[in-house]
């Protein structure tokens, strides 16, 4: 690797000391006395190659080979490759001293992996350093000592050396020659230590001062060097965001300069961030965004151009990464969808296949770590007798690699999959497993490794997996302890990530034994550890392979469980004697209200967590604050109730909140399964888009009903209720619940509907009908490259009755509607209402939800950069967003929150959009009678759509629901 020099100061010393040792040498030498000329013109090439090639370190030192790792990826280990000494300096060798010459040495040792002989003669080299009272040569030979240390695992003795160093250098002269270019050397060494510790916090900060005298030497490589290690710490913590910022900075200085293994590293930890938030392949539209694949196929592109072998496996690696990530996605995201499910399969393939490019590298660390990922994904994709063949050649691997952080995490991994691969020979008995006892032993093992390190994290993260395993075989007693004492040292060091998991242990084995009130404090602390970690779901730590639906959502789930179960275990209030029955019964209803008011609030956070993991990044300014708005009525709005349903393993459970009401009510559970809850709503979404089914569609809606409606009807019309807001989950979301029916009429005959889908009602402030402005818009023919949708023929006439019905509105028409048109026009007023008569989806994920133009479509995320401007300005916020044409996937709960991130990218207080392809036919008549009553000032946006809803159910051709229903109001109602 091609390096920069230091300062001239640097170089004059280099230069006038060869020259001395040269003359001693070569005055006195026979051959020189008989052609002084040539020896002197050879010795004089010499000396300025010398200057050339000498390692920016002087005095024979080692560069730092030391591995940079970023546990427990291994995916950014890296060489420096080391300088030689130039082979005409052979005959002036041995005039160094002999500091120097056992230095070198050394160097050769260190370089052989023979790490312990290198320490003896840097050991011997440092007492001739100190006995001349060298303090420079003191400093480089230490720092090189405690890389040796490093790689023995002797950790006390490698920050001893290192901290020396340190010092020895805070001491020496400020003109010292080669002070400044030691003295990063020796800060690079403290952070590499500092890492492999666990101690990415402390690493951060000494690679920023190594950078930073890099930068005032003039030397661009190592500091680049050291900025990239830098951002591989604050990855370590978590930090991805700040990460990509440091990397997208090193990428631009970067730019200029011709392909390097620097460049190559760069971009791969920067492709490792981008997974890291979720940013996983780029848009076909934003060919100049970075995501992850994008800039990791540029660094397997250049590490192949410089046949860096190393570099190649690296980046092999981390593609596989991205490929496990997307098939994790995918795999979540379609449980029910056949199409999904292959495309699941396809990636965990392509993942396999990149493992065992990255594993074919004679690179130990890059090795190991493609072994593990390539066990675990053999463990989930449940290919066993595969996975069993793996297992022992990854454990020999897991023995040599060196001591530290990375060897910990590496038996923590191999212990998940062991452990899945030891619980399926249970069931079948046709492995050849390791037991409970040996995977034990792996982790004792590395537990005290992460004792002797003294690094809290592991010891925490190893004591969570053996608290599991203990809990895995019912030995529930060791479980308990084990897991409270990972607990105990994840709270300590703020790892909430880590706290979260163990609270949640806890809690299930407290459950276990049948501590139902030490199980619920469990929970709750869970609970509360994951809103530290939740506003960044996908930037976990990679030692856990992140999914929402099995590492998040029950955690929410089984504390509501807990919350909501018969609170008869509460010994403790009866039994006091000297107070009354009444007074008893009184603390047990107070009670039952806290315990209701938590999983209320729970439901609620769970709808944040779930739209924040759509989004796939943090949305700081989401809650709900339901109760406010309810009560909080303005002199024209209706009485809105909130109905709470909850979908838990065995039932399902309801709350009511009633308006002017402190109470909460809890429905009696309806005992049925997931499955039957699931295939009653699959029946009732199927009848409501079948014309044919209308009386299919009110006995399946009727069953519906008698769940969420029947038990609370006179609650609701003794609080004359006219609003009904729904908290939805799961399946539930697919469901339009004004089309449930009570055996006479469907409810948006007695009720205004609304959802509210994981975000905050902001603004309980009614839509301003005295100035409404509206900006419409309207696509008849598909755009190139979207021919599976249909010709909209009534879109035009849809957007002419807006006008009909007396409101001000401005027009973007078919072959005008562009991206840009409608950019520029929707920053040109204050619109309260954007309507948008065109083709569009909301899908499983944000890249799958867009918006139709002329000229291709608007993504989720080109949604939220368009209306930015507006979110900036309170008084040019949306009130309303209309997608009419647009649709929901089939077949995933998980896309109707497209709505709610549609509107919330759009920075709206509501939107109307439909849960299946709303029919062109009925448009006209829905979005004449709907603009009728927006323009009322009595009438609330839920009337409003009611409206609209019921002129179409009283119609002669669209009674059906498959016409009125799939139209849902998301967020404010007023």
């Amino acid at each position: 690797m091609a390096r920069k020099r230091h300062l001239f100061l640097h170089y004059l010393y280099t230069f006038l000391r060869f020259w001395i040792l040269t003359f001693n040498v070569l005055i006195f030498h026979p051959k020189f006395l008989k052609r002084p000329v040539k020896y002197l013109c050879l010795v004089c090439l010499s000396a300025w190659l010398c200057v050339l090639g000498l390692p920016a370190i002087a005095k024979g030192s080692m560069p730092n080979i030391t591995a940079i790792q970023t546990p427990p990826n291994y995916t950014s280990w890296l060489q420096e490759t080391s300088e030689e000494i130039p082979p005409f300096l052979g005959e002036v060798r041995a005039a160094l001293t002999q500091a120097e010459t056992v230095e070198q040495q050394a160097k050769n040792l260190y370089q052989a992996g023979r790490y312990s002989e290198a320490s003896q003669l840097l050991e011997q080299a440092f007492q001739d350093y100190q006995k001349k009272g060298d303090t420079i040569g003191q400093a480089v030979v230490l720092s090189n000592l405690s890389l040796s240390y490093q790689h023995l695992g002797t950790w006390e003795e490698a920050n001893q050396a290192i901290a020396q160093a340190l010092t020895l250098l805070e001491q020496a002269p400020k003109n010292t020659p080669s002070r400044s270019a030691i003295w990063a050397q020796a800060w690079d060494v403290q952070g590499s230590l500092q890492l492999a510790e666990g101690k990415a916090d402390k690493a951060v900060e000494s690679w920023e001062k190594s950078a930073k005298l890099y930068t005032q030497l003039g030397d661009a490589t190592r500091a680049t060097r050291s900025r990239i290690n830098q951002a591989q710490s604050l990855q370590v913590l978590g930090l991805y965001r700040q990460a990509i910022f440091t990397l997208n900075n090193v990428e631009n200085d970067l730019q200029s300069q011709p392909d390097s293994l620097t460049k190559a590293e760069n971009l791969r930890s920067l492709g490792d961030a981008l997974r890291g938030i979720g940013r996983l392949d780029c848009e076909p539209s934003q060919q100049n965004q970075n995501c992850a694949r994008k800039v990791l196929k540029k660094s397997l592109e250049m590490a192949t151009q410089l046949r860096s072998q190393q570099a190649i496996a690296a980046a092999n690696l981390s593609l596989g990464n991205v490929a496990w990530a997307e098939s994790q996605i995918a795999r979540e995201q379609g449980e029910d969808n056949p199409e999904q499910c292959q495309e699941a399969n396809k990636m965990a393939r392509k993942a396999l296949e990149l493992y065992q490019q990255a594993m074919a590298a004679a690179i130990p660390a890059i090795q190991t770590q493609a072994q593990l990922n390539y066990l675990r994904l053999l463990v989930e994709l449940q290919q066993w007798q595969e996975a069993q063949k793996l297992y022992p050649q990854v454990q020999q691997q897991i023995a040599n690699l060196p001591p530290g952080r990375s060897q910990i995490y590496a038996q923590v991994n191999l212990a998940i999959s062991l452990g899945k691969l030891s619980t399926k020979n249970q069931e079948n008995g046709t492995l050849t497993t390791p037991g409970a006892q040996e995977i034990d032993q792996i982790l004792t093992v590395a537990l005290q490794q992460a004792e002797r390190l003294g690094d809290t994290r592991s010891q925490a993260l190893v004591l969570e997996e053996q608290g599991q395993l203990y809990e895995q075989t019912q030995q529930l007693p060791p479980a308990q302890n084990l897991t409270q004492q990972a607990l105990n040292l994840s709270q300590s060091i703020n790892a909430s990530e880590i706290s979260y998991r163990a609270a949640w242990q806890l809690g299930r084995i407290f459950k276990e034994q049948g501590k139902t009130e030490d199980a619920i404090a469990a929970y709750t602390e869970a609970y509360e550890a994951l809103k530290s970690v939740r506003g960044d779901l996908v930037a976990t730590n990679p030692d856990v392979q992140f999914s929402f639906r099995k590492s998040v959502e029950p955690v929410y789930r089984e504390l509501v469980d807990l919350l909501l179960q018969p609170s008869g275990g509460e010994t403790a209030l009866t039994q006091e004697k000297q107070e009354s029955l009444k007074q008893s019964q009184n603390k047990q209803q107070n009670l039952k209200q806290a315990k209701l008011k938590k999983a209320r609030e729970v439901l609620e956070a769970l709808q944040v967590a779930e739209l924040q993991n759509y989004f796939q990044q943090a949305c700081k300014d989401i809650k709900l604050e339901l109760d406010k708005v309810v009560d909080q009525r303005g002199q024209n709005a209706q009485k809105a109730a909130v109905i709470y349903p909850i979908i838990l393993d065995d039932r399902l459970e309801v709350i009511l909140k009633l308006p002017d009401q402190e109470e909460l009510y809890q429905y009696p559970p309806v005992r049925l399964s997931q499955e039957q809850l699931k295939q009653t709503l699959d029946e009732f979404q199927n009848n409501l888009r079948d014309e044919y089914k209308f009386r299919a569609v009110r006995q399946s809606g009727q069953e519906v009903y008698n769940w969420l409606i029947k038990p609370i009807r006179d609650r609701l019309e003794s609080s004359d209720v006219k609003t009904l807001i729904f908290i939805q989950d799961g399946p539930l979301r697919a469901i339009p619940m004004s089309a449930l029916y009570d055996g006479e009429k469907f409810l948006v005959e007695d009720y205004a509907v609304v959802l509210v889908l994981g975000w905050e009602v902001r603004d309980p402030t009614p839509l301003d009908r005295s100035n409404m402005k509206v900006l419409a818009a309207s696509l008849t023919n598909p755009p190139e490259g979207f021919q599976q949708y249909a010709i909209l023929p009534n879109v035009n006439p849809e957007l002419d009755v807006i006008k009909q019905a007396g409101v001000s509105v401005s027009f973007i028409r078919d072959e005008n509607f562009t991206k840009e048109a409608f950019n520029r026009k929707l920053n040109q007023d204050n619109f309260q209402v954007v309507h948008l008569a065109t083709h569009g989806q909301f899908g499983a994920d944000p890249n799958s939800t867009y918006i139709l133009t002329a000229d291709g479509n608007i993504k989720l995320n080109q949604l939220d950069d368009m209306f930015r401007t507006l979110r900036g300005t309170q008084a040019k916020a949306i009130d309303l967003l209309i997608l009419s044409a647009c649709r929901t996937a089939t077949g995933n709960d998980r896309a109707v929150l497209g709505i709610a991130g549609t509107a919330v990218r759009a920075g709206a207080r509501s939107a109307i959009a439909g849960l299946w392809s709303l029919a062109d036919s009925s448009s006209v008549e829905f979005t004449e009678t709907l603009y009728q009553n927006l323009g009322q000032p009595n009438v609330t946006r839920a009337e409003a759509l009611q409206k609209a809803q019921l002129a179409l159910l009283n119609s002669e051709n669209y009674f059906h629901p498959r016409y009125w229903a799939p139209y849902v109001l998301v967020g404010s109602w007023l």
